[in-house]
């Protein structure tokens, strides 16, 4: 099969590998398509992923198991980026991403034409959800979805989203699709432009534009950025809420006295999401939520180091790989 090697230093090689077989109770699914995540930064740019790449949002078809499990032949699946271990708490109320088990399997490497993965990870694919959508919905939407869900956005709050990367972009359009006041800012005005085009009411350029004017009900910050997750925090207004989303940061910078004390901020924290954002999300894409306007640009597999270097150029919102 072909398959994504992550080198590093920016460099990107497609090459040859054994086809995974579906041994150790695992099942074979053949990728459709594989969305690039901007959590596959680090690896890019560092020392790479030894003996792969780190894509993990990905859809699918299941071509063969080890044994009889709840999936057939020619089922579609989208794949959650955790395996639940089944015995600990996070699992139980299905928080896997949480498991407190360090053997969780299959993670990592859907940059390919197919991968070998616990079962427990594929979750149903409806006939009249696309397998680019169905790659979307558990990090790209699911992420931003449950951070609304735990806020509680409505038509009544002025939501203020830092970073339009495709985060930030899916939770634009979730929170327009709630009806929501939606302000977002970014320094990269071709993100900017997208977000527009996804439904965003105003946008603004952190370096000229005054973010703490916005004064949200709620605050997102998409970015990891510490400054930007700072400005969250301050622009929010008395007894506001504030997610934060992003995962490469070091951070805000807290004052516990102006933040906490004075203003009652509540502020969430949130990683990924369940299986039952999952089904939650493919109803809203049915109501009417047009997941695909984040999708920017497409490549075959074979063109991954343009689709790599195009995308943590800043020069894209969501790329997908084709593997054929």
């Amino acid at each position: 099969m072909r398959a994504v090697q992550v080198l590093g230093n920016e460099q990107i090689m497609v090459l040859d590998r054994p086809d995974p077989e579906a041994t150790d109770g695992l099942v074979t699914i053949k990728i459709e398509t594989s969305a690039i995540c901007g959590s596959e930064r680090r690896g890019y740019f560092g020392e790479g992923v030894p003996e792969g790449n780190g894509g993990h949002e990905a859809a699918g078809t299941i071509v063969d198991a080890d044994a009889p499990t709840q999936w057939q032949t020619g089922d579609r699946v989208t794949l959650h980026s955790a395996a639940p271990c089944g015995h600990c708490r996070h699992c139980w109320v299905g928080n896997w991403v949480l498991c407190e088990s360090r053997e969780r399997r299959g993670t990592r490497g859907n940059h390919s034409q197919y991968v070998a993965t616990d079962p427990a990870r594929c979750l149903p694919l409806p006939d009249d959800i696309s397998f680019e959508i169905g790659s979307l919905i558990g990090d790209a939407f699911g992420t931003p979805f449950r951070a609304i869900q735990k806020v509680g956005v409505t038509v009544l709050d002025r939501v203020l989203i830092m970073g339009q990367g495709p985060v930030g972009l899916a939770a634009t359009m979730i929170c327009k699709f709630f009806n929501a006041q939606v302000v977002v800012a970014d320094v990269n005005e071709y993100r900017l432009e997208q977000a527009r085009a996804c439904g965003a009411d105003e946008t603004l350029n952190p370096n000229s534009d005054d973010v703490q004017a916005v004064a949200p009900h709620v605050a997102f910050d998409c970015t990891g950025n510490s400054v930007a997750q700072t400005a969250c925090l301050d622009a929010a207004q008395v007894g506001g809420r504030v997610a934060l989303i992003g995962v490469t940061g070091n951070g805000p910078s807290i004052n516990t006295l102006e933040h906490f004390t004075k203003k009652e901020l509540t502020v969430y924290g949130t990683w990924y999401s369940t299986p039952v954002d999952h089904l939650d999300l493919i109803e809203i894409i049915r109501r009417g939520l047009s997941a695909e306007r984040i999708i920017t640009h497409r490549f075959d597999i074979e063109d991954a180091p343009e689709a790599f270097s195009k995308f943590f150029a800043g020069e894209a919102a969501k790329v997908i790989l084709t593997p054929w």
